[in-house]
Order: structure tokens, then sequence, then C-alpha cells
């Protein structure tokens, strides 16, 4: 056997191509039936001058993952947030997907996401500052 070492911090050359090994591996073992194999969402919410928030997710499947919903303060409670939730609902159902998850600390949004029709299936605690993770799902 060779002399094999474990060692801490990657490059991205290493981190893409360690990525793009799990990728081959999934779609060599995965149920055929991946369409399409990944969508990234990008939603943005803008003016000529400012980035007020956005939403970034990825479609795989058949189902929406939403990996980022950012709001800045100054637009927070004027319902931008539920518009970027509903357009990308609306375009996760043109896609067919099956349900949108996501995930929220505490100290974030889960109030937000369960006023939205989201329901808890995951709760992970044990943060030593007794922050939750709460996960989330949507049926479409």
């Amino acid at each position: 056997m060779r002399d094999i070492s474990i060692e801490e911090g990657m490059t991205e050359e290493e981190i893409d191509y360690i990525k793009n090994k799990l990728f081959q591996f999934n779609i060599s073992t995965a149920p055929p039936d991946q369409r399409p194999i990944s969508k990234d969402i990008n939603l943005i919410l803008k003016d000529e001058d400012k980035i007020y928030g956005g939403l970034i997710g990825k479609i795989y499947r058949g189902c929406l993952l939403i990996e980022t919903l950012w709001l800045s303060e100054d637009v927070r409670g004027f319902g931008y947030g539920e518009k970027l939730m509903m357009e990308a609902e609306k375009i996760a159902i043109a896609e067919e997907c099956r349900f949108i998850h996501l995930d929220t600390f505490s100290f974030q949004a889960p109030e937000f996401y369960k006023k939205n029709g989201y329901k808890g299936f995951g709760v992970l605690e044990g943060y030593p500052d007794g922050t939750k993770r709460y996960y989330l799902k949507k049926d479409l």
C-alpha cells in the first residue's frame, strides 16, 4: 500500500476534482430519470443603483433546494421575500418539481418560511450557544 496522508486545506482545483468525482459517481449510480441533472435558480432584487436581495437555489432530482435567501434590512417587511419565494416556486412548478426544501437557523427566519407554507421535517440542536437549525419543506 502506498503512503497516503491526510492534510488540511485544498486548492480550488482539488475541491473541484473531489466534487466532480462525487458527481460522476452519482450519475453512474442514480436512477436514470434525472431531468435535468441540476439547474441553478438565481433571482436578484435590485434597482439601477443597488442590490437589495436575492434567492439562490438549485433544482435537482425533481425538487428545488433554496440555498440562500437574503434581503437588505431597508426592504424587509415590504413583501419582497415572499415575492422572491413565489417566483422560485413558479419556476419549480414549471420545472415539474415535487417540493422545495431549505434550512434556516433559529436567529434567521424559520417563522417567515412557516408563514409561507413550509413545514419542518427536522431540527438540529446542540450548538454551544443554543441555536437551532431548522429543515423545512413545501410540497408543490
